[in-house]
């Protein structure tokens, strides 16, 4: 609503409008253009400004000579004042390229005021303070506002609070009395069905729904059998929540499984197939009855074994490292289709006398995980049973 409220013209009107769980009706009371200015600014001081820094040496005219000639640079068309602030200012704002940000009238010393408040967007002067001789740039001017806004929380009444209980009421009485599912149910009085699934017994969270502990709890009891459905408070109304599945410990059932596995079945298959439609088939052979194109993929590494337009292949790119130069792979089976590749070049990392550098940098990390690594691995080692859950 900024850009609405900015537009208003004193003693204009906007609203209400609603902004996050609020209503607001805000009024123009006062305006004044170009209130605010941003500027960017290169300093160059001399030995004993204020707050001049020690280490200055130079004399007010080497300063004012260097201010001079820093200008003429900012001026020029291709210039980048930013990158002449980090190279030549004196200021603290040099890391920030001399971006001073916004600020009213009053804010800078005078004759700095003057100026920026003085001059057009995109103006670059040079104006003399008591810090030194700045190179500004106007870089833009705001107008400032003065808006009253009156604002009032979004709350439900005492109908609405009693309609929605009731109405969750009778949902939750309806889907344990009929026999159609509660997703049909809910279909038909045009609410919304959130699957959640795989919850863990220490979850808190729930999508959607936020922190809903007495949920988790209710739903590993073991008094809550499959099928069950039961009406919980929750923040800005009610959730009716059924028990739809439980997962025991052990193998996965057939049906849960096909979820991970079909799809690498299916993988699998397609590989097969294709590698077995190409067999004897030589690159170019094998791009054009595919209807595809050789493609070049260049400084591959076994660390990120990343290829332009595939992604990540591990096995491909570990595969052309064992292979010498103008070699050809056999058909690989990578994690996005079927890959035959040819080693073009191949450029051995230089040997070095002395690997010390690398074995402490391996050691420095693998120490720094090594307790949490034994921890879990005792964690693992004990028969341990959580019951943490049923009190907490």
């Amino acid at each position: 609503f900024s850009d609405s409220l900015m537009a208003l013209r004193t003693g204009e009107l906007f609203g209400p409008y609603r902004d996050g769980d609020v209503y607001k009706i805000s009024r123009m009371m006062a305006k004044k253009p170009n209130g605010s200015v941003k500027t960017s600014h290169i300093l160059i001081t001399w030995e004993g400004a204020e707050r001049a820094n020690p280490e200055i040496k130079r004399t007010k005219e080497e300063a004012e000579k260097k201010a001079a000639e820093v200008l003429v640079e900012a001026k020029k068309s291709d210039a980048i004042f930013s990158q002449l602030a980090r190279d030549n200012s004196d200021g603290p704002s040099a890391p920030r390229g001399g971006d001073l940000g916004y600020f009213q009238e009053g804010v800078m010393t005078p004759k700095f005021n003057d100026f920026a408040f003085g001059n057009a967007i995109g103006f670059i002067g040079m104006v003399e303070t008591e810090f030194g001789f700045h190179i500004v740039r106007v870089d833009d001017k705001r107008d400032l506002v003065q808006l009253a806004t009156l604002t009032r929380d979004i709350e439900p009444s005492e109908e609405t609070i009693n309609t929605l209980f009731t109405d969750a009421t009778k949902f939750e009485m309806a889907t344990a009395d009929s026999d159609k599912s509660l997703s049909d149910l809910a279909k038909e009085n045009d609410y919304v069905v959130r699957p959640v699934n795989r919850i863990k017994a220490m979850d808190e969270n729930l999508p959607g729904l936020g922190e809903q502990r007495r949920i988790v709890q209710w739903a590993f009891n073991e008094e809550t059998d499959l099928g069950a459905i039961k009406r919980f408070d929750i923040n800005n109304g009610y959730a009716v929540v059924q028990l739809t599945a439980v997962y025991r410990e052990g193998l996965m059932a057939v049906e849960d499984a096909s979820v991970t596995v079909l799809p690498l079945l299916r993988k699998e298959k397609k590989a097969a197939k294709i590698m077995a439609d190409n067999a004897g088939k030589s690159l170019a052979e094998y791009a054009s009855s595919n209807n595809t194109n050789v493609s070049t993929a260049s400084a591959l590494t076994v660390k990120a074994p990343t290829i332009p337009g595939a992604g990540r292949e591990p096995l491909v790119v570990g595969t052309a490292f064992a292979l010498s130069p103008g070699s050809t792979s056999g058909f690989i089976k990578g994690e996005t289709g079927v890959f035959l590749v040819e080693v073009t070049n191949k450029e051995e990392a230089p040997a070095l006398d002395n690997y010390a550098t690398y074995a402490n940098t391996l050691q420095g990390a693998n120490a720094a995980t090594i307790t949490t690594k034994v921890f879990n691995a005792l964690k693992e080692k004990a028969e341990i049973e959580d019951n943490r859950s049923i009190f907490y």
